[in-house]
């Protein structure tokens, strides 16, 4: 199930999102893509510490596909 749109947990999403899109342009469907592929708090979580990790003196050292990646990843890891 779904978490709901006014989780403070979805809403650090969108915000992580937006910082992403920042730095890496991410097209509208992979932001979508990656919203509903976490829609819990463990995946949006998995999701958060990958970031963490690719954090290389404040800035995300990655790529729109490798970010992609790692939400699919983190949403097949944890269970629905």
């Amino acid at each position: 199930m779904a978490i709901d749109k006014n989780n403070p947990y979805r809403k650090a999403l969108i915000a992580l999102l937006h910082s992403i899109d920042e730095e890496i342009p991410l097209s509208e469907s992979n932001k979508v893509l990656i919203l509903h592929l976490l829609n819990t708090e463990e995946k949006i979580g998995k999701f958060n510490e990958w970031v963490k990790s690719n954090l290389k003196e404040g800035k995300l050292q990655t790529t729109e596909a490798e970010i992609v990646r790692a939400a699919v990843q983190a949403s097949k890891e944890s269970p629905q």
